[in-house]
C-alpha cells in the first residue's frame, strides 16, 4: 500500500487444500474415514465424508448469474458466460462487495483484464512460497491463512473416531506443505475440535510435536452441543496458556446454527439457501457472539490470562451491543459459570480479543464505542467478497489518527502473532 509508510498484516486470508490432502495424510488404517471429492456420473464432484455425502447439502444455492445480475455486481462483459458463473465468480476478490466492489468503475475491458488478472495468481494461492509473492505484491508482511476444515464438526457429529482422523490428517498436511509460521509471513493455524477433551489434548500433543504454532484454530460456537471453555478442557488450555499460544475462530457456511430456524419454522439449511431470517439469526454473528460471550463468562480469560482470541470474517457490529449486555450482567451482580469476573467484561474483552470488521462495516463507529485495540484488519482474499487489494479499504480509515491507523492495519494484530511490539 503506497499510501502507508509501512507493509499491513491481514487478519483474514484463505488457501485451499487439495482435493486428495485427506486421503494420503489420514492414518492409513482409518482411510475409510478419509474426506474425499467424488466425481459423479454427471462430470460434477462432491465432498464425501467417511463415505457419506455432505449433511446439509446445498439445494436452491444459486449457481448462474443471469445479465442482470452479472451487471448488477459489476462483471457483465468480463468473460463468466456459462453454466459455472458462480463459482467462477466467488474466486475473483471483490466481486461480491458492494461499495467498494473495485468493478464497478471498469468498462467492460477493464473488468475483463481484471478477471484475467487475478485467475493468473489463483495457481500461487495454495503454496507458500508463490503466496507470499501474492503478498509481496498488496503490501502485506504477515496474514492469518485458513485452510482448516470448516464444518467439519457438523459432518462428524456422530463419529468422533472419524473427525478427529481427518483433523489429524489437515493438520499433518497444513505442517507438512505450508508450516504452522512459514517465514514468519503466513501463520496457517492448525484445528482443534474441543468436542472431546481426550481426542483434543491428544491432538494438541500431536500438532506441538510437529511445530509449536502461533494460533490454533476451534469452532464458532459450541463444540458439538458442549462448551470449548469447560473445566475438563482445562489441561488442554493450560499447555496454551504456558506456550503462549492462541486461539482463533472463523465464520463456516455450514454449522448447528441453522437448526435453530426450524423454532420459526424455517428449514435447516447451509448459508446459500437460508432465508433472510435465518442469514440475520444463525450465520456469522450468532456464532462469534456466543463464543466471546462464553469465554469470558465461563472464566477462560481469568482461568488462563494469556490466551487471546482472534475472530476472523465474522464482523464487529455485534460487539457494542455484547459488550453492553456483559457489563450489565457484570453489574447486576452475575458470577461467572467458572472463575471469577475480577473486572468489567468489556475491558476483558478489549484486553484478550481481536475482531476484524467485513470490509464495508463502519469502523469510526467501532472505534467510538471500543477504542482500537480490540480491531485489525481482515481482507478475506481471495474471496469474492473480499478485497482484492488493501489499498481500497483506505476509505474506511480516512477519519482515524495515523497512530489508530497502525494499531489497526499492522498493530494489534502484530502484538499477538508476536511479530511486533
Amino acid at each position: 500500500m503506497d499510501a502507508l509508510p509501512y507493509r499491513i498484516i491481514d487478519a483474514d486470508q484463505h488457501s485451499t487444500p487439495p482435493d486428495d490432502a485427506y486421503e494420503r495424510y489420514i492414518d492409513p488404517g482409518k482411510r475409510e474415514k478419509a474426506v474425499r471429492s467424488v466425481r459423479n456420473a454427471d462430470g460434477t464432484f462432491e465432498t464425501t465424508f467417511a463415505g457419506r455425502p455432505m449433511r446439509m447439502p446445498p439445494k436452491n444455492f444459486q449457481v448462474t448469474f443471469s445479465d442482470d445480475q452479472l451487471s448488477e455486481i459489476g462483471l457483465k462483459g468480463a468473460g463468466l458466460d456459462g453454466p459455472s458463473d458462480r463459482d467462477t465468480t466467488q474466486v475473483i476478490p471483490g466481486s461480491l462487495l458492494n461499495r467498494l466492489n473495485p468493478l464497478r468503475s471498469l468498462d467492460d475491458a477493464g473488468r475483463r483484464d481484471f478477471v484475467k488478472r487475478y485467475r493468473a495468481l489463483q495457481a500461487k494461492y495454495d503454496n507458500p512460497a508463490d503466496r507470499v509473492t501474492v503478498m509481496d505484491s498488496q503490501g502485506i508482511e504477515a496474514t492469518v491463512n485458513y485452510a482448516g476444515p470448516l464444518g467439519i464438526e457438523f459432518e462428524f457429529e456422530h463419529d468422533v473416531e472419524g473427525l478427529y482422523a481427518n483433523l489429524r490428517a489437515i493438520n499433518r498436511y497444513l505442517s507438512t506443505e505450508w508450516g504452522f509460521s512459514y517465514q514468519d509471513r503466513i501463520f496457517t493455524p492448525p484445528f482443534i475440535s474441543l468436542a472431546s477433551a481426550e481426542h483434543a489434548i491428544a491432538e494438541l500433543d500431536a500438532v506441538m510435536r510437529d511445530e509449536t504454532p502461533r494460533l490454533i484454530q476451534i469452532a464458532a460456537g459450541p463444540a458439538i452441543h458442549r462448551s470449548p471453555f469447560r473445566p475438563e478442557l482445562d489441561p488442554f488450555w493450560a499447555r496454551l496458556n504456558e506456550a503462549g499460544i492462541h486461539i482463533c475462530t472463523h465464520l463456516a457456511s455450514v454449522s448447528f446454527y441453522a437448526a435453530q430456524g426450524e423454532e420459526w419454522d424455517e428449514p435447516e439449511c447451509m448459508l446459500g439457501d437460508m432465508s433472510a431470517l435465518q442469514w440475520v439469526l444463525y450465520y456469522g454473528d450468532r456464532p462469534a457472539l456466543e463464543t466471546v460471550a462464553a469465554a469470558i463468562l465461563q472464566g477462560l480469560f481469568s482461568r488462563f490470562p494469556n490466551i487471546r482470541l482472534l475472530l476472523s470474517e465474522q464482523g464487529a457490529l455485534w460487539v457494542p451491543y455484547l459488550v453492553r449486555k456483559l457489563d450489565h450482567a457484570f453489574l447486576m451482580g452475575r458470577r461467572a459459570t467458572w472463575g471469577e469476573l475480577d473486572r468489567r467484561p468489556s475491558e476483558i474483552f478489549r484486553e484478550h480479543c481481536l475482531v476484524a470488521p467485513f470490509p464495508e462495516e463502519n469502523v469510526d463507529r467501532l472505534v467510538e464505542v471500543l477504542g482500537i485495540d480490540p480491531l485489525v484488519f481482515g481482507s478475506d482474499f481471495p474471496h469474492g467478497e473480499g478485497l482484492p487489494d488493501p489499498s481500497l479499504y483506505m476509505s474506511q480509515v480516512k477519519n482515524l489518527s495515523d497512530e489508530q491507523t497502525h494499531a489497526l492495519m499492522r498493530g494489534n494484530l502484530g502484538r499477538l502473532l508476536r511479530l511486533t511490539d
